[in-house]
This record gives C-alpha cells, structure tokens and sequence, in this order.
C-alpha cells in the first residue's frame, strides 16, 4: 500500500551473500565498487521511473484514512476531526497514520520512537508520551465524545476501537 523512494546500496563488498543480503533486507538495487557513473545513474534513473508510475498510480485512489470523526489524509498530511482541520505536527500526525493503519496492534513506546523518530530507543518514554498527549488534546478539543488512543497498561498504545 505504502510506496517508498527506491534504495539503490552501493558497496565494495561483492560477494554473492552480500549482495543477497542486502537486497532482502529491502535494498531495490546493489551497484559495486568500482561503478561507471553512467551505469549509476542510468540505474537511478530506472528505480525513479518505476517508483514515479507506482506513485502516481497510488494518488488516484483515495489516499486517506478514516477512523470515527477523524480523517487523515496522506497526501496532504492533512488531518479533520469533525470536517475541521487540526494543525500537528510531523511526529503527531506520523504517530496518528501509525496507528490508524494498524488498528489492531499495541505500540509499544519503543515501537514508536523506532518508528516515528527513526532512531534507537534509549529508555525515553517521556518523549513519546508528551506527543501521545498534545495528539489527544488537539484531537478531543474538537471531539469530545470520543476516544482515539487507548492506552494499554504496562505495554504501550494503541488505536481506540469503540
């Protein structure tokens, strides 16, 4: 559902189990030292094509998430709680698009700083919790009635089903 930027690794390492190795681990292209500039970029130029098609392909259907009274919409980062626009910020709606997509799994703290802030969790719960709770703020500010993240005892969070 999600179309990410091509990764194209380029190493000295060129042994077979190298380059089966990082392409598993979700590379789309390996290019090995020493490279033809013109076989680089003529490789670039390959993976952008592709990705641009699937990207475009993507924008037609309706890019947006729904949970309750609050929509998000992907493309335009946009988010409307009751047809009113809230203003987040990158985490917030990054920790929101999270969620909504996985409705059924519990975060963990951890989880979301990984996910979210795309670096090592180091113990700081009170990072991921102050955004957990501006999101709530801003969110319940316009819906009062209901309720979007369930807080799970002792495990993390996760999107509020009813």
């Amino acid at each position: 559902k999600n179309y990410l930027m091509p990764i194209i690794v380029e190493s000295a390492k060129t042994t077979p189990e190298d380059k089966i190795g990082v392409l598993k681990m979700g590379a789309d292209d390996f290019i090995s030292k020493p490279f033809d500039i013109n076989e680089v970029l003529a490789r670039v130029e390959a993976q952008l094509r592709r990705y641009k098609a699937f990207s475009s392909s993507k924008t037609n259907s309706n890019n947006k998430l729904t949970h309750k009274n609050l929509t998000l919409d992907i493309d335009s980062r946009q988010v409307q709680v009751n047809g009113i626009n809230i203003n987040l910020t990158v985490r917030e709606f990054d920790i929101l698009e999270l969620l909504i997509s996985n409705p059924n799994k519990v975060f963990t703290r951890a989880n979301l700083f990984e996910a979210v802030w795309k670096d090592e969790f180091i113990g700081d719960y009170n990072t991921v919790n102050v955004h957990i709770s501006n999101l709530r703020a801003k969110i319940s500010k316009i819906d009062k009635e209901n309720e979007y993240i369930q807080t799970v005892w002792g495990i993390g969070f996760k999107l509020k089903s009813e």
